[in-house]
């Protein structure tokens, strides 16, 4: 069995590379940045961006299962910026994955596909709508195009939609600029921290990757991969404190302020040409104002998926990472 996961270089895409490797898979990883995550792992690796055509063809050359990964994920940029890498990208990757006679093609996606519109217990036949946001917008269009090829018969296709909160050891995507105030015992919520979210451990959702990647019941499927729990934002933000071994003292904004102050925010370092994102977007506000709560009963039914790690033991293992990342920093 051979594998290429892009963007295995990045928080997920590492955890994956791991659980490949210790599944008896041969590994290439396709980077576009820095692979020092990689540097003690028996893979090979690829440099280059999935926005290039030849690298594609060059990377999934010989692979038996392709893991799509590599994608812009952030809630700040310009639209077409989102579509380059995250529509156009998979585009390139899906169809160099025909061509090459690759067996099956996994693509991470989001929550994100879906309007910020409230959600409890939703699955995966909540309509992809989402086109307010660049990112969530040109992450249904990845869907679309991977649907398509499905189609085709040339290809087997999965999509994977992990949880709204990623989390981990090796996180320097989110929680490293969240740490700093959790370590403290501080957290700012929204309507007191009521609207329930869905998380995945990172080592949970690599699990659900692999079983995408290798299940003969996953050909074809969209599957949420989750923790399987039932939290409010209050709720996660508690146990992250408690994890740092703090006392809790956090505020709370009403919904009217915060979805005034995320767009208004937005607007002013968009007039200032600013490159780094406001501390307030309007998408941030937008995800923790309702409930955005997803299951994953599909694939614990059809592919037999159960996340391992509970949250207070990914929480343990995210600290304890920080914690060593943070005084390597300061040294």
């Amino acid at each position: 069995m051979k594998a290429l996961v892009t963007g295995g270089n990045g928080f997920i895409g590492s955890a994956l590379v791991k659980k490949l490797i210790d599944s008896g898979f041969e590994v290439r990883c396709l980077a576009n940045r820095s692979s020092s995550r990689l540097q003690s792992l028996p893979v090979e690796i690829v440099q280059g961006s999935v926005t290039d055509r030849a690298v594609c063809a060059k990377a999934v050359a010989g692979m038996t299962q392709v893991f799509h990964l590599a994608a812009r994920a952030t809630d700040w940029g310009r639209r077409e910026q989102f579509f380059s890498v995250n529509a156009e990208g998979t585009r390139n990757i899906a169809q160099a994955c025909a061509a090459a006679g690759v067996r099956r093609l996994v693509l991470m996606s989001s929550l994100a596909v879906h309007r910020f519109i409230g959600y409890v217990d939703g699955d995966e036949s909540a309509p992809a709508d989402q086109n307010r946001y660049g990112y969530g917008a040109s992450k249904v269009a990845a869907e679309q195009i991977v649907h398509e090829l499905g189609k085709g018969g040339r290809l087997e296709t999965v999509i994977v939609r992990p949880g709204a909160v990623v989390f981990g050891a090796e996180d320097t995507t989110a929680f490293i600029y969240m740490a700093p105030l959790l370590e403290r015992g501080r957290w700012t919520h929204v309507a007191r921290g009521r609207p329930l979210i869905c998380c995945s451990q990172v080592e949970n959702l690599a699990d659900g990757l692999v079983l995408a990647g290798t299940h003969p019941r996953a050909a074809g499927g969209t599957f949420l991969i989750t923790d399987d729990l039932k939290l409010s934002w209050k709720e996660f933000i508690s146990a992250a404190i408690v994890a740092f071994g703090q006392k809790e003292r956090t505020l709370s904004f009403p919904v009217t302020v915060a979805r005034t102050a995320g767009p208004a925010l937005e607007a002013l370092y968009r007039f200032v040409g600013a490159q780094n994102p406001p501390p307030i977007t309007d998408y941030r506000t937008a995800l923790v104002c309702k409930d955005f709560h997803f299951g994953c009963q599909r694939a614990k039914a059809l592919l037999g998926y159960q996340p391992r790690i509970s949250l207070q033991e990914g929480l343990r293992q995210a600290v304890d990472w920080y914690r060593q990342w943070k005084a390597r920093e300061r040294a």
